[in-house]
């Protein structure tokens, strides 16, 4: 119990509110999505989708196999380096366990810091 609320309501509102958040995510951006898609073509969907998962396979080898890194607090970095909550909360719930914070926290600062930096500074060298 967390005050007067059950476990089990707790956990049905959190997995309510993140199926609701992601549902009108995806409902917002289905049509903006379609029509870059028609306007760049697919290389525009191959070339987010290699922007998006090379870092994150690049920084799961390295950290497993050069630094010996724990593989559960190394995805916990890595969805912290990524700045994603709902894939850390389904980490923590696949492992059953809050250990995967460990890696998130002090990931997740650094990188909203970086985020909000290096967008200025991009904005600047490409204006």
């Amino acid at each position: 119990m967390f005050g007067q609320i059950p476990d089990g309501a707790i956990s049905l509102m959190t997995s309510l509110g993140l199926a609701a958040f992601v549902g009108l995510t995806g409902i917002h951006a289905g049509p903006i999505f379609l029509s870059a898609l028609r306007e760049a073509g697919i290389g525009l969907l191959l070339g987010g989708m290699a922007v998006t998962l090379l870092p994150q396979i690049v920084g799961f080898c390295f950290g497993h196999f050069v630094l010996r890194m724990n593989p559960i607090l190394l995805l916990g970095g890595l969805t912290g380096s990524q700045t994603v909550t709902a894939a850390m909360a389904a980490l923590q719930e696949r492992a059953g366990s809050p250990v995967p914070v460990l890696g998130y926290t002090p990931a997740y600062p650094v990188a909203n810091i970086l985020l909000t930096t290096w967008g200025s500074i991009i904005v600047a060298v490409f204006a």
